[in-house]
């Protein structure tokens, strides 16, 4: 099969939309209900969403400097190789591909099927004894998602555009209904459930840390989309900070709505058990009606698909980059002369994701797998905009990040402090462990791979 070349189609409209269609997925609707729980105040509750929506919003003047400079596919991958040679670009791919985008995949994947399948009347309590419809629905999803960017890039930007413009409308409408909402919201019950938070410890900062952190994931894909943009100088510096300004503005919005409909001591009242959902399950009942809420679900299932097209629009352009680099099969650099897309690629991490629905079989910890193993590349990446400064200076930079040096510390020092908080919080180190285990078994791969290849490592930058 003869291989093409990608091709810049995407304009800013895309640049945008990927952004936040990457983002606005499961865990603006899943995880408030954990926040609120993890923390003592709806003060604090307001200034985490804030505050670290701004630090990703510092992460991404970072990647914007970065990605403006190499306007290539890869994205991540492609900022790890050049400011700290092959090796670490190649043991972020290695977990960007068995972790953080397989895992992300899986997880919305299993999380639309988990709030789809009750629209259509399937008993949940019977799938989670025995599934069926819980394993055929993700994996329908992930070969849909598979075949529609086979297709072309363009077609799954307007996947991409479609579902992100419905996301932010089917937001704005409960935002505005709850502003304007006539009545009293229900009285909140004022004694907080045993596991709520009473005061604010380092256990309950790492689970809100989680959850926040797992409703903004996603916000550094588009970059892997550059060498398929148009005016990659512009369009991407653009598309990765208006698009995280969109979700900071979003998020603080809608938050707000739901503490005003949900008061924050009924929200700290609901029993262990209590589906995540239900603070916005609530919020759509009382702003609107009990019947309107229970299409709820659908709305979510949605927003899931939305922010799980991403994954395959965006993210196996790393494994196409790493097949230029000849750290990966060839197979994976190849690209369709009829669709422009690198279709190997896609399949692969398709069938990584179908392969993870099978042996994994439900949400549970996925999300925090997936950020921890994230986190430490953030902060590696963040940091090689320092080392390239130096190493580089006279480097074209048709964009530089906003607030250097301040902001990209700021940035790395909550990464890593996050980090560091993980691997020593009891109820999420094991997954952290996990995490850690895969990144480092990487490291054998790699010299046997290049011993294979005969391909020397060339100096870092």
């Amino acid at each position: 099969m003869q291989s093409g070349q990608l091709q810049r189609r995407l304009g800013l409209t895309s640049a945008i939309s990927i952004t936040v269609g990457a983002v606005i997925g499961s865990g603006i609707f899943l995880k408030p209900l954990s926040v609120a729980q993890s923390l003592p105040s709806e003060a604090w509750i307001h200034a985490l969403w804030i505050g670290l929506g701004l630090v990703c919003l510092f992460g991404a003047f970072a990647y914007a400097e970065l990605g403006a400079m190499f306007p290539e596919a890869g994205g991540q991958y492609a900022f790890l190789r050049e400011g700290w040679g092959r090796l670490t670009g190649f043991l972020y791919g290695w977990t960007f591909f068995w972790v953080i985008n397989a895992g992300t995949v899986t997880a919305l994947a299993l999380a639309f099927a988990e709030n789809l399948l009750p629209v259509f009347g399937v008993d949940m309590a019977a799938e989670a004894e025995h599934p069926f419809w819980l394993r055929i629905v993700p994996i329908a999803m992930i070969v849909v998602l598979a075949l529609v960017n086979h297709f072309g890039v363009v077609i799954g930007a307007l996947v991409q555009n479609v579902s992100t413009f419905a996301k932010l409308g089917a937001l704005g409408l409960i935002v505005l209904g709850g502003f304007f909402a006539a009545g009293a919201p229900a009285p909140a019950p004022g004694v907080a459930a045993p596991a709520a938070a009473t005061s604010l410890t380092v256990a309950g900062l790492v689970s809100a840390f989680m959850g926040i952190f797992w409703a903004y994931e996603g916000w550094y894909q588009m970059p892997f989309n550059a060498a398929e943009l148009k005016r990659p100088e512009r369009n991407l510096p653009l598309g990765l900070i208006g698009g995280m300004v969109i979700l900071i503005a979003v998020y603080l919005f809608v938050n707000v709505v739901y503490l005003r409909v949900v008061p924050f001591a009924e929200m700290q009242a609901m029993p262990a058990g209590t589906a995540s959902t239900q603070v916005a399950t609530l919020t759509v009942a009382r702003v609107f009606s009990p019947e309107l809420a229970g299409y709820l679900t659908l709305l979510i299932a949605i927003s899931i698909f939305g922010a799980a097209n991403p994954n395959m629009l965006s993210s196996p352009r790393a494994f196409y980059a790493m097949g230029q680099d000849g750290l990966v099969p060839a197979a994976l650099h190849r690209v369709s002369p009829r669709w422009g897309t690198p279709v190997v690629a896609i399949w692969v991490q398709a069938a990584v994701g179908v392969l993870l629905v099978l042996l994994l079989g439900t949400f549970g910890d996925t999300t925090e797998f997936v950020v921890f193993a994230a986190f430490l590349f953030y902060a590696l990446t963040v940091a090689a905009v320092y080392r390239l400064r130096r190493a580089r200076p006279a480097a074209e930079r048709p964009y530089r990040c906003t607030g250097y040096p301040v902001t990209p510390a700021l940035f790395i020092a909550v990464a890593v402090g996050f980090v560091v908080a993980v691997l020593q919080d009891p109820a999420a180190q094991k997954n952290a462990l996990k995490g850690l285990a895969i990144v480092l078994a990487g490291l054998p791969y790699y010299f046997w791979w290049t011993r294979r290849q005969g391909a020397a490592e060339p100096p870092v930058a």
